[in-house]
């Protein structure tokens, strides 16, 4: 295959050989751009939503990547067949990645090779060397010779790197060509017209990156004498960015090369005025010496070459007068030794290292660096810090100073009684320290004043702990960590740090206790961190214990977790401890704070939308967001999304042992799951109403005053539900087992089942999702417990949920048997609504072993139940079931006639689910019918009338027998299409059958040849 080469130094293109490539949409554009910047070419699915649409993704967002990933799939491997896996864009467990070949290795050797053996002056021009003929210098026009980097600014930044090398070892004028031929790449904006944030900060990114070359560049003209031709390009440059004050050192050295003293001091006496004006503040360390060297009458040297370009600093002359004036005071090195089995981080530890490194920066600072590093107790936030304060080290000459603020404790320690630490660690005597914060922190200021020195401040409890501690000399960092974010201290970054992923988790579990634990129980070693909550103290405490007891496995002390009541108690090893790291964070809690944490901790939900927290508090929902946002703020709750909350695992463990006593918090567990099921079932009951109009399941459901629920459209309640569908799970399994037990409350739990049974008969529209698994646990548990009880209404409802979940998992046998054993109680219940939906799922079992005239009669006995009711869709539905059965009977033309009488009828309702149902069941008649044209026109209908209600599911399904119409009229490129979107949604929905289905036609098409053309 042809060598495939990208631009992002401009409009985003690419080709592949001679050939350019489609590169699609501007959403599509801005996937693609992920995944060629992202280290390492991999993003999960999450980096890329949050890529694309930063926090207001939309709500179908992996299904739209999966379809940017197969059509780039198309692009990229065009020679793969339909369903085979993509040798460039790899799928991998919750992400993709695209494999090409990387600098310097495959293709791109050539380039690495002739880049180091240019001569001074020479060599070929940069198309020839990156191998990518839409970009290069002068519009050379160069085709792909097959050499080079994948990505043009992975070349410039290799060309960057290269003229460091050849600065550093004596060879300016490459170094000099090496940077104009990487500042060529540039051939407009940088990933111009593609969206979303990761695109903007990468654009951001290219043109700090395009000037840092320029100024490289400059400066080693400038060392080459020829600064009198730069003069033109540094006074627009100066103009554009007119607060960076390299490029007013460069000029002043330029003028003066020139013989231009007096424009080169004008040019100061603007700059200083300019930084004055906008900033307060007085020209750096750079520009002050060019001012004093043109004062003394002389041109300003250049800097050494001794080092590259991106590690000069100040003249040798002025860092001599610093080590001189330093040399009064002493050099601390107080940080405490890091841990030695520190892993995982690596690209946050490297990031937060870059953001202390030694290098200027591309704009010159005015502040010193502060690094702020929050999150939950326990998540290795002083680990990490004392990690990436031992790599900076050599960074800061002068030394680095520690302070443990003690913020979670009792009594935080006062900024004035560590201002007098950090003095005599600098070398104050105790009789030269002042009285009081203000004066230390000015003292603190003036000593550190020109110096370099790194501070480490731990645990902070707020941000006014921490301001006085702050050095004012730009050469100085401080690195902050704290469990709250200190959104008030002035700071550079602010990073959230979250718990280990999986292989991070098990590298820390492998240190610590020995690889070849882990490695002999696989299964149980992820089991055992993902019981920890993947906390990195919590893995630090179970490693540790397996390294003190040889004999035991793995999966023993997982089996010790297991159980959540005493998982806490297990997390303990001789001063280490998770317990004790959560109860410093709830003792600070105020009141309203520890009873909103402990109420979502009884509810158990994984997640929990802010409305249905406000119910669980019984709080108005701003009063409910505030007090939960504070909960965030201080690291007792986390926030995935925009109104979405959950606790991590362990602290809702803490939560539930927190009220202090179990009469109370059995009390408050009880309260709390009452009042969340309420909520729940009205929600439920008006997203079934929306989406499935003219059906009386609200008033069988809900009783009377349970609460107003309403929604715009059935898409935005198939949103509600899907949102709370997991919380409606946990819950509803949690009910189910209180009901089911032998303490006092199990009586009280009982007159939940009821409406937990009727919470699932509501969401049942909205498909089993990922929790369908729990959900049949508990619709099992929640009918045994409706028998306890003397339900026989219950029993009914729980035993049609069962065969219901049975039915759409493909467990045919099962479904007819609870489906039977539900009619013979609903019946007995007097429960007709029930009844007739146990019917229609009856004749769906009939209908699908190929019994169609029992299925067509037990469809029958659901229609008469839907007239007795009034239920005019549930009519319609069992009426286009029964006619589905009658067309596998033979009958197809009869059931066309009828469907069309039924479609009249659903325009003249306004019924538009009925309507694309309708011409669905119409489409597969004019199919058996052999009228593949008519039958493909009902069968895109019902897809774009079932879209419009956001049913996707149904829709996806009238795209599949799109695909096969279009199949059998010859139309293969379009079915492709169909059925790769129908696909994509069965994936989303996991539908095995469905999907089954799908992959059967798509190795059909495979085999047929390509047609190329659609139907007119």
């Amino acid at each position: 295959m042809n060598a495939i080469r990208f631009q992002v130094l401009g409009p985003l293109r690419g080709r592949r050989g001679a050939a350019e490539l489609a590169t699609g949409s501007p959403q599509q554009q801005a996937m693609l751009a992920a995944l060629l910047l992202l280290p390492g070419r991999t993003a999960s699915s999450a980096e890329l939503i949050d890529a694309l649409w930063g926090e207001d993704p939309p709500s179908r967002a992996r299904s739209i990547l999966r379809t940017y990933a197969w059509r780039w799939r198309r692009v990229l491997d065009p020679d793969a067949a339909d369903g085979a896996a993509s040798e460039v864009l790899v799928s991998l467990a919750g992400g993709y990645r695209l494999a090409l070949p990387p600098l310097g290795g495959g293709s791109a050797g050539g380039t690495r090779g002739t880049m180091d053996g240019l001569a001074d002056g020479e060599g070929p021009s940069p198309a020839a060397l990156n191998g990518f003929g839409l970009v290069g210098a002068a519009g050379t026009g160069a085709t792909d010779s097959g050499d080079g980097a994948p990505v043009d600014a992975e070349l410039a930044e290799y060309w960057a790197a290269q003229a460091d090398r050849a600065s550093a070892e004596g060879r300016p004028e490459q170094a000099r060509e090496l940077l104009r031929r990487a500042v060529d790449l540039w051939t407009g904006v940088p990933l111009a017209g593609v969206p979303g944030p990761f695109a903007e900060r990468q654009r951001r990114r290219f043109a700090e990156l395009r000037l840092s070359l320029l100024e490289r560049r400059i400066a080693l003209d400038v060392e080459l004498g020829r600064g009198a031709s730069c003069v033109p390009e540094l006074r627009a440059l100066s103009d554009e960015h007119p607060l960076r004050e390299r490029l007013y050192a460069l000029l002043m050295r330029s003028l003066s090369q020139s013989g231009r003293q007096a424009d080169a001091l004008a040019a100061f006496t603007s700059a200083r005025r300019l930084l004055i004006g906008e900033l307060g503040v007085e020209p750096g360390a750079e520009l002050r010496a060019v001012h004093a060297e043109v004062l003394a009458g002389g041109a300003p040297s250049p800097a050494s070459n001794s080092a590259p370009m991106s590690a000069r600093g100040p003249s040798a002359r002025h860092a001599a007068a610093g080590r001189a004036e330093k040399a009064a005071f002493a050099r601390p090195a107080q940080l405490p030794p890091a841990e030695p089995d520190f892993v995982g981080r690596a690209a946050l530890a490297d990031r937060l290292g870059a953001e202390l490194g030694t290098e200027p920066a591309a704009e010159p600072r005015t502040t010193p660096t502060v690094l702020a590093v929050a999150g939950m107790g326990g998540v290795g936030k002083s680990t990490l810090a004392l990690h990436v304060a031992h790599r900076a080290r050599p960074g800061f000459p002068d030394g680095q100073l520690y302070a443990d603020l003690r913020g979670t404790g009792g009594s935080p320690v006062p900024p004035q009684a560590v201002l007098e630490d950090f003095l005599q660690a600098l070398g104050v005597p105790a009789k030269e320290i002042p009285e009081g914060t203000a004066a230390r922190a000015s003292l603190f200021r003036t000593v550190l004043d020109g110096r370099r020195l790194l501070i480490v401040l731990d645990d902070a409890a707020n941000a006014a702990q921490v301001r006085p501690l702050l050095p004012g000399s730009t050469g100085c960092a401080v690195l902050v960590t704290s469990r709250a974010r200190l959104v008030a201290l002035p700071k550079s970054a602010q990073v959230w740090l979250d718990v280990f992923d999986d292989d991070e988790a098990l590298g820390l579990l492998g240190r610590v206790a020995g690889p070849e634990r882990p490695q002999a129980e696989p299964e149980a070693a992820r089991a055992l961190v993902q019981a920890c909550g993947r906390l990195p103290l919590a893995v630090r405490i179970v490693a540790a214990r397996l390294a003190a007891r040889p004999a035991w496995t793995v999966a023993s002390l997982a089996g010790r977790l297991a159980d959540e009541r005493s998982r806490l108690r297990e997390l303990r090893i001789g001063e280490l401890a998770v317990a004790p790291a959560f109860e410093v964070g709830y003792q600070q809690l105020t009141a309203a704070q520890a009873t909103a944490f402990r109420l979502l901790g009884a509810v158990e939900a994984a997640e929990i939308g802010l409305s249905a927290a406000a119910a669980v508090l019984a709080l108005p929902v701003a009063e409910t967001e505030a007090v939960l946002e504070s909960l965030v703020d201080v690291a007792m709750l986390e926030s995935p999304a925009e109104h979405r909350y959950r606790h991590h695992g362990l602290l809702r463990d803490f939560a539930h042992g927190a009220a202090g006593n179990a009469e109370r918090a059995a009390a408050e567990g009880l309260a709390a799951r009452s009042r969340l099921t309420g909520f729940l079932l009205a929600g439920a009951c008006a997203a079934f109403e929306a989406a499935v109009p003219g059906d009386p399941i609200r008033e069988t459901l809900a009783p009377p005053g349970v609460g107003d629920f309403a929604f715009d459209s059935p898409a935005a309640a198939r949103d509600w539900a899907r949102g709370e569908a997991a919380t409606a799970a946990e819950l509803t399994a949690r009910i189910a087992a209180e009901a089911l037990g032998t303490g006092p409350q199990a009586a009280q739990y009982r007159d939940l089942v009821a409406a937990s049974i009727n919470l699932l008969i509501a969401m049942s529209p909205f498909g089993p999702g990922p929790w369908e698994r729990k959900t049949t646990t508990a619709v099992r548990e929640l009918a045994r417990a409706a028998e306890r009880a003397g339900d026989v209404r219950g029993q009914g409802r729980a035993w049609f949920l069962a065969g219901n979940a049975a039915l759409a998992a493909g467990r045919p046998d099962e479904a007819s048997q609870h489906g039977r054993w539900a009619l013979e109680l609903c019946t007995l219940a007097e429960d007709p609504v029930i009844a007739r939906q146990v019917l229609n799922d009856l004749g769906v079992v009939a209908h699908g072993r190929g019994a169609y005239d029992e299925a067509a009669d037990l469809f029958g006995q659901a229609v008469t139940l839907a007239r007795e009711l009034g239920h005019r869709s549930g009519e319609t539905s069992s009426l286009l079931n029964m006619a589905v059965s009658r067309l596998r009977a033979g009958r197809a033309a009869d059931v066309l006639a009828d469907c069309d009488a039924l479609l009249a009828s659903a325009r003249e309702r306004g019924d538009a689910a009925s309507a694309a149902q309708t011409r669905y069941v119409s489409g597969l008649a004019l199919a058996a019918l052999e009228r593949p044209a008519e039958a493909a026109e009902r069968f895109d209908t019902a897809a774009e009338g079932w879209g419009a209600l956001g049913a996707l599911d149904r829709a996806a399904r009238a795209r599949f027998q799109l695909a096969k119409a279009l199949h059998a009229l010859g139309a293969d490129a379009l079915a492709r299409d169909h059925a790769h979107a129908a696909l994509a949604e069965f994936e989303a929905e996991g539908r095995a059958a469905d999907q089954r289905a799908v992959r059967a036609l798509l190795a059909e098409l495979a085999a047929a040849p390509v047609d190329g053309a659609a139907p007119g």
